[in-house]
């Protein structure tokens, strides 16, 4: 069994359950979960980029956690995934590795994590084991009205203009190439009537340029579903998913 080691000064609390551990990584909140079960012996661990409270049974985190997997998040939403941020998740996921956990992290992206994990898996491609996107905001620029506060918000935190984005290789719909010639498992989630992520002018760009690169992304379409709630009603295919990376 592979020995992980949590440093013992660490602050301690209970999640969900399970033990909790806190730190810091460049000025950021940062935790670690411990699974109750004997930890996988390759060190797997699952990483949610944004939103790590919400829908934590649905989402299979809690699945997870109870086969073996820590669980792991930062906070740095702040920097809405521009360089300085993407620079801190690398040096958490540098700390997780350090601990005795894998060198590759399964991602969950929910919403803005979604942004999050495609953001920093275009960066870091030999970093991540698995993608799981759940209603993911995928597009930096999207003009759809709903999505105008956080195109404006990614604009400001990049010090760029919202024509800027459209063609920035910051923009996740600019570098889906680097995920496909990774070969990276992915599968997506999404609600078809979702108000606040528009399908059309996200996930469903996202489909339509990896198809065009040759690779078919898995989707489950919900009908009549929007935003919430993210993940399932039985999340072992989840489980299943994660594990069919390792």
């Amino acid at each position: 069994m592979k020995k992980i080691e949590i440093p013992e000064a660490w602050p301690v609390d209970e999640w969900h359950g399970f033990r909790r551990h806190h730190f810091t990584v460049d000025g950021f909140h940062a935790w670690i979960v411990e699974p109750k079960s004997t930890p996988a012996d390759d060190g797997r661990w699952s990483w949610c980029t944004v939103w790590p409270d919400a829908f934590v049974d649905r989402v299979g985190i809690e699945l997870l956690l109870s086969n073996g997997y820590h669980h792991g998040h930062i906070d740095a939403f702040s920097t809405r995934a521009n360089p300085k941020g993407i620079e801190a998740m690398g040096h958490f996921q540098d700390m997780m590795v350090s601990m005795g956990l894998a060198p590759k992290a399964n991602l969950i992206g929910m919403s803005w994590g979604g942004y999050f994990s495609l953001r920093y898996a275009e960066e870091n491609p030999q970093r991540i084991a698995a993608i799981y996107l759940d209603a993911p905001v995928c597009n930096a620029a999207d003009p759809h009205p709903s999505a105008a506060e956080r195109v404006a918000e990614i604009a400001a935190c990049y010090g760029l203009t919202v024509e800027q984005l459209k063609t920035s290789p910051l923009n996740p719909l600019n570098r889906l190439e680097v995920l496909v010639n990774a070969k990276i498992p992915m599968l997506c989630a999404t609600g078809e009537t979702d108000q606040s992520v528009d399908v059309n002018t996200n996930i469903n760009l996202v489909e339509a340029r990896m198809k065009e690169l040759g690779y078919i992304l898995p989707i489950v379409r919900r009908p009549y579903w929007g935003h919430h709630p993210h993940g399932f009603d039985d999340p072992a295919p989840l489980l299943k998913f994660h594990n069919d990376a390792h």
